[in-house]
């Protein structure tokens, strides 16, 4: 666990509980009691407000009267956000949608430069277009349960996916596709993606897809611009 992750874990901790001995830090965070006081130590220089209490059952917390200077939010976590802004915005204008961009323009340049490039190469490949249509939302089923995370974790670390496919003609095939990108007509949404056998373009609906599993073993370099330019034309094989 790098230092970042254990402070991370370390707020969550303050987050979650009202008062914590730095004794029962110390065991949670596998880590001795010096080191959750430099790290307690660090996050009050960075503006934490985190108090103590001396005595039997004493210890620190954060004060939460005094407020939290700042919320320190994952990249799945801002991409969500992001995302969730994208959807409202596809339906239409909605109370609260010019607040929410400018919110998120907020989170976007509290994140670390090294951090933001990653979120911003991320949320380029999602494509967020018009509502399903009624012949679409006729058909349409619900995922499977190991999608979403498999997804999850190959798109974010660019991994291929490997998984059976059933296409509109009830023709079931196996694959293995590197997940260049995301179209997402709500609620249904598709894989844009690139087959590692043929190395063709290839667009899959979520709903057909079964048995959906990351090849850690199989990493590739996204190159969302090339598939994007066939976005229209694939459409047509959906």
């Amino acid at each position: 666990m790098t230092r970042t992750d254990r402070v991370m874990d370390l707020l969550e901790l303050l987050r979650a509980s009202d008062v914590l001995s730095v004794t029962s830090i110390a065991e949670s965070l596998a880590v001795s009691r010096r080191t959750v006081l430099r790290d307690l130590a660090s996050l009050r220089d960075r503006g934490w407000p985190i108090a103590s209490e001396a005595g039997p059952g004493g210890g620190v917390y954060l004060d939460r009267d005094r407020g939290i200077r700042a919320v320190h939010l994952s990249l799945d976590e801002v991409a969500s956000l992001w995302l969730a802004a994208q959807l409202s915005k596809s339906v239409g204008q909605l109370p609260w949608s010019r607040a929410a961009r400018s919110a998120l323009n907020k989170v976007f340049a509290s994140v670390p430069q090294d951090r933001q490039r990653r979120l911003r190469q991320l949320v380029k490949r999602v494509v967020v277009g018009r509502p399903a249509s009624a012949q679409v939302l006729a058909g349409l089923e619900s995922p499977p349960p190991e999608l979403l995370t498999a997804f999850e974790q190959a798109f974010a670390g660019d991994l291929c996916l490997a998984f059976d496919y059933t296409d509109r003609h009830g023709k079931s095939t196996k694959r293995r596709a590197e997940p260049h990108g995301l179209l997402i007509e709500a609620p249904a949404w598709y894989l844009m993606s690139r087959d590692t056998e043929s190395q063709q373009p290839r667009m899959f609906r979520m709903d057909r897809m079964r048995r959906v599993r990351v090849l850690p073993d199989k990493p590739f370099k996204p190159d969302f611009a090339t598939l994007r330019l066939q976005h229209e034309q694939l459409r047509t094989q959906k």
